[in-house]
């Protein structure tokens, strides 16, 4: 800060100060709007929207994904055969009843022993 001594170092104590008023309220006003525009709700989910989409096409194109996926249809695949097979194209209630039973248990055994796959280590077979 400089010494004032007089009416010309007044006036330019004030323009500098008058200056530095003006920038630090423009930096004020960009701040400002930056908060609001972050802080607005529709921007808000639109941004968890777009995590979400990506962290699903991450999830959907990993081996893990195709693997569980892979099992969770051949276990219902098959607990759905094997109700076929036990109530027919006609049961009564009893044989329905039993039929959704094996089916659950069939179907939860299938994916509870199905192997998963290990991923193979490709590296030996390149030259």
């Amino acid at each position: 800060m400089q010494v004032i001594k007089d009416d010309q170092s007044l006036a330019e104590a004030i323009r500098v100060m008058k200056n530095q008023q003006r920038a630090e309220l423009s930096l004020l006003k960009a701040h400002f709007e930056f908060t609001i525009d972050n802080l607005n709700p529709v921007n808000i989910v639109k941004e968890k929207i777009g995590e979400v989409v990506s962290s699903i096409g991450e999830s959907v194109t990993s081996e893990n994904f195709k693997t569980k996926a892979l099992k969770i249809g051949v276990g219902l695949a098959s607990g759905f055969l094997t109700k076929k097979l036990v109530v027919g194209s006609s049961g009564g209630f009893f044989r329905k009843l039993l039929g959704m039973g094996v089916q659950a248990a069939v179907s939860g055994f299938v994916m509870k022993k199905l192997p998963i796959t290990e991923e193979v280590d490709h590296s030996q077979y390149r030259e």
